[in-house]
């Protein structure tokens, strides 16, 4: 089928208006059979880690380590071992050079339907800790505990039977230009359910001391929702936030439903709300986003009923206002979309879709790249699902703060090993230098 579809380019590519004779008509069949072969190559390397992208638009070299993705990964935190899991809260943050914090949930092995074992590990019924580098991510400290998260969950679960119980999840996290880290939670009312429902106002803690000690939690804004991304620049904190309190479900239901933006110029002391999307969330949840090579700011959400096809838009003044909603499509699909920029080029990962017909792939850890934020190659496996869900992730450049670095992508993953139950992953990204492209 490959060889065939660029015969038929190759023709169209290669083909003289007279072919007088045999000879003539040899060679250019040999002319275009070179042609395939040569179309055919670039395509298989158009889709593989370190390979030349086609197009001005598509991404180009890049190398992921540990090399020959699909593969094991870097085990990063064992769950295993305890039989716990972890799915969501995968906060990151390079507070100095080569410092770097990863954040990372500890939660129960419980199942959110009692009639299906299998499903055991997709839990919210925990807490988060967090692992310290100080080598740029070659060796990690042990683990510690996140006082906030901990002492959140324990109150509730100490508390009585007539007690609230609840969760927080560090979903993400910025340095500012004082060296003070920003990490912000999804809260979680676990009283009657062990996933995530019914979610609460979102909060956040603040750390002057690169995470040795942190602040009383404060609340990002006055109403009930998600927060799905965070970046610094230009000396503003910015937040993205989906109002919607997951009593019906985490996808949008309802008109007021909506993705609103929250800004912060004083370091996180206090937030104000800059603006709403102009999405249509009907169906659609998660978000994510990054700042473009031009200075404006780009937002992408999922679309529960086309996982192939991703919303998004672009804002030129900081997100006051907004571009019209346009859709940048995914060929192996995605689901709780996660972009970075790193190296000169932007990276989108996450699930490779939830939804499949029969004979399809679904469910895997996929990396997309891209040159321009909006068109993106085809996209390849870093680890096959093997058990139940995961592939929920995060990534940092990993030397930002260093200008004479090369940045480095770290991305950080969960995978289930038994049932819904996850342990965490690591892969890094090494783009190749402009004059290594040439």
């Amino acid at each position: 089928m490959l060889a065939s579809r660029y015969l038929r380019r190759a023709e169209t590519i290669g083909q003289n208006k007279t072919l007088q004779s045999p000879d003539n008509r040899m060679s250019n069949l040999n002319k275009t059979m070179r042609v395939v072969v040569a179309l055919i190559v670039t395509s298989l390397l158009s889709t593989t880690p370190f390979a030349d992208g086609v197009g001005d638009n598509v991404a180009g070299r890049y190398a992921v380590f540990p090399k020959d993705p699909p593969n094991e990964g870097i085990l990063f935190v064992d769950h295993a071992r305890t039989g716990r899991s972890g799915h969501l809260g995968h906060a990151l943050v390079e507070y100095e050079d080569g410092k770097i914090l990863a954040f990372y949930p500890s939660c129960s092995s419980d199942s959110h339907n009692p009639t299906k074992p299998a499903s055991k590990g997709h839990s919210a019924v925990g807490w988060m800790e967090y692992k310290r580098s100080e080598d740029g991510g070659k060796t990690w400290s042990a683990p510690h505990v996140l006082a906030y998260s901990k002492d959140l969950f324990d109150a509730g679960q100490n508390g009585g039977p007539d007690a609230k119980k609840y969760s927080a999840f560090a979903e993400k996290a910025v340095l500012t230009k004082d060296g003070h880290i920003v990490v912000f939670f999804l809260v979680c009312d676990i009283t009657t359910n062990v996933i995530w429902r019914q979610f609460q106002i979102p909060t956040y803690i603040i750390s002057s001391d690169g995470g040795y000690t942190w602040s009383e939690p404060s609340e990002l804004c006055t109403d009930r929702g998600r927060l799905y991304d965070a970046k610094y620049h230009n000396g503003e904190i910015l937040a993205l936030n989906f109002k919607n309190d997951n009593e019906i479900n985490f996808l949008g239901n309802k008109p007021e439903d909506v993705y609103e933006l929250y800004v912060s110029r004083d370091g996180g002391q206090t937030f104000q709300k800059r603006s709403e999307l102009p999405f249509d969330t009907l169906g659609k949840s998660y978000g994510t986003m990054c700042m473009l090579e031009s200075g404006s700011l780009i937002v992408y959400i999922y679309n529960a009923d086309d996982e192939r096809n991703a919303d998004y838009v672009v804002s030129n003044d900081g997100g006051r206002t907004w571009s019209d909603v346009k859709t940048a499509y995914f060929a192996k699909k995605l689901r709780n979309p996660q972009m970075s920029s790193a190296g000169g080029y932007y990276f989108m990962h996450g699930r490779s879709g939830s939804k499949a017909q029969k004979g399809e792939e679904k469910g895997h850890m996929v990396l997309y790249s891209s040159r321009d934020g909006r068109v993106w190659d085809e996209g390849v496996y870093l680890k096959m699902r093997t058990e139940g869900l995961g592939a929920y992730s995060n990534s940092i450049a990993v030397g930002s703060l260093n200008p004479h670095k090369r940045n480095r992508l770290l991305i950080q993953a969960s995978h289930a090993y038994e049932g819904n139950k996850t342990s965490v992953y690591h892969w890094w990204v090494d783009t190749i230098e402009e004059s290594q492209r040439k």
